[in-house]
């Protein structure tokens, strides 16, 4: 790997020269001429800072903890791809961190932070300290601390219970992980409207078995005693239950009828296709995040700022209209 000292030997000028003009500090300090030679002969060996002796040295940084759950949900890999393009598009680079759900960032976080990152982005920012003394954004939960860009639990909730009450479905259940934020809304939202939401139809995730959760439903209430519909916490989930609704000989949306959570690229090409909340693209979603923390970096002790992302009800054929049926 090329290094700043290699790079000066071969322009003929000092590393202290180089090192001013690739971190952009002193760019004038050389001739137009040198400076771009020496960006020349960088870009053509790969030249990569080496993050943490700049980090040691200045005690700043230009790395970003990222801290987000595994990326089998389509979504948190595109989310994570968004936010790459858009910090590089700051001068930021991200350092992925995995939060496994049972225990986040398992022997990372010290490591992640002595790195001396410039900032963290994180869905688990409960595992923070009160004094981390770094700007933070927190993703999907809403921790007082800091920064937050959370999805409009309740405005979901109105759209799903909505929609299915119009389409005359009276008997909801629930797969997915009851401790979820938007739960309480959903079955506020359905007692409002006197349906059906017992806590016999509500199956909670508890090893990440998605297709498992109808199995569940099933072996509790018996083939005789189910919802008509099912909400889903997220898409990725949803897809797998439906494959094994079918399995079981149920159809869909004709027996029973499926909502899901963020939207992802496949819920169109599903059969059929899969009705969702989108709360915005990973992109848009990324930009917003990578906004608010550039914000605090360029002004630490700023008021904190909560962003509420717009939810949308993107209807397609896995709700059946039990009105018309009946017609």
């Amino acid at each position: 790997m090329v290094r700043c000292k290699d790079i000066a030997a071969m322009v003929g000028v000092s590393r202290q020269a180089v090192t001013a003009v690739l971190n952009n500090s002193r760019p004038n300090c050389v001739s137009k001429e040198k400076r771009a030679e020496i960006l020349r002969v960088a870009a053509e060996h790969n030249y990569c800072p080496d993050h943490a002796a700049i980090a040691l040295k200045t005690g700043k940084s230009n790395l970003i903890g990222i801290v987000m759950p595994p990326w089998d949900n389509p979504y948190i890999a595109e989310l994570c791809m968004g936010i790459q393009r858009c910090l590089a598009s700051h001068g930021f680079t991200p350092f992925f961190t995995i939060d496994n759900y049972e225990n986040p960032v398992p022997g990372n976080l010290e490591q992640l932070l002595s790195l001396h990152v410039a900032g963290v982005i994180t869905v688990a920012a409960s595992i923070l300290p009160d004094d981390i003394g770094l700007p933070v954004v927190s993703y999907y939960y809403d921790d007082p601390r800091f920064d937050s860009v959370c999805p409009n639990f309740r405005e979901d909730s109105r759209l799903i219970i909505e929609h299915l009450a119009a389409c005359g479905h009276t008997k909801i259940g629930y797969l997915g992980q009851l401790e979820d934020s938007r739960v309480p809304h959903l079955i506020s939202e359905a007692e409002d409207r006197k349906l059906e939401f017992p806590e016999r139809w509500r199956i909670d995730c508890r090893d990440m078995d998605y297709a498992a959760l109808f199995d569940r439903l099933l072996e509790r209430n018996g083939a005789n005693d189910l919802p008509t519909a099912l909400i889903v916490h997220n898409d990725n989930a949803a897809l797998q239950v439906m494959r094994r609704i079918r399995e079981r000989n149920f159809r869909i949306p004709e027996d029973i009828s499926i909502i899901g959570h963020d939207d992802i690229s496949y819920c169109g090409n599903a059969l059929p296709a899969l009705t969702s909340v989108s709360f915005g693209s990973p992109d848009a979603n990324a930009e917003v995040m990578v906004g608010l923390l550039t914000e605090q970096i360029a002004s630490l002790g700023r008021p904190r700022k909560k962003i509420l992302l717009n939810s949308r009800l993107i209807r397609r054929e896995s709700v059946l209209d039990l009105g018309r049926k009946n017609t």
